[in-house]
């Protein structure tokens, strides 16, 4: 069914369990729906993502706190119009906000990515420049790296530390920890060109 916000709110306030559990079955797919929408326009948070149902609780959660504040504000902006599935696409937009919000942490620093995987040794920078532009998705090239690789991957590139910060944190060398990071990169390049993401035009 579609729901309209008058039914939504007599559901809420009626409590009638067959009526709440049928809202709750189709806010639970809404909230599937916007992490799925999230994961895929930001595929490198794939990598850090959490199980989906936590992402799902915390967007029902968000939508029946504080007695269904949010949910209850469905249909009440002046845009609103009554279309089919208008309760899901409202849902879809209070869960990317909502779990945006949890993902923050896990914003990748494309722009030093960017700089350090074309300026390699060997890597011609108009051939990486073209490579990278078709790269959005580095799920497959983290998860491929080692456990010690992807700990590093996130304090330069998501925790955003700088080198003394790092060296600190791992206990390594200002030379140990340039090391690594040149092998880090090597292997991040390795796993994408194998995915093929980066083949030229």
């Amino acid at each position: 069914m579609s729901w309209t916000p008058e039914e939504v709110r007599a559901a809420l306030d009626g409590r009638e369990k067959a009526r709440l559990r049928m809202l709750a079955d189709e806010l639970m797919v809404g909230v599937t729906a916007g992490r799925a929408v999230l994961l895929g326009s930001k595929p490198w948070l794939r990598a850090y993502a959490r199980d989906k149902e936590d992402d799902v609780q915390d967007g029902l959660a968000a939508l029946f706190s504080k007695r269904a504040a949010i949910l209850r504000k469905f249909g009440e902006h002046p845009s609103f119009r009554q279309v089919d599935n208008a309760l899901r696409r409202y849902v879809i937009g209070v869960t990317l906000f909502v779990l945006q919000r949890k993902y923050q942490k896990h914003r990748v620093n494309w722009e030093e990515l960017r700089e350090d995987l074309v300026t390699g040794e060997h890597e011609p920078a108009d051939r990486g420049l073209a490579r990278l532009t078709r790269v959005m998705d580095l799920e497959g090239a983290v998860r491929s790296c080692s456990s010690l690789d992807r700990a590093l991957f996130r304090l330069i590139y998501i925790e955003q530390r700088d080198p003394p910060a790092i060296c600190a944190e791992l206990g390594v060398s200002e030379g140990a920890y340039y090391a690594r990071k040149s092998r880090l990169l090597q292997r991040l390049r390795a796993n994408l060109d194998d995915r093929g993401d980066l083949s030229p035009e």
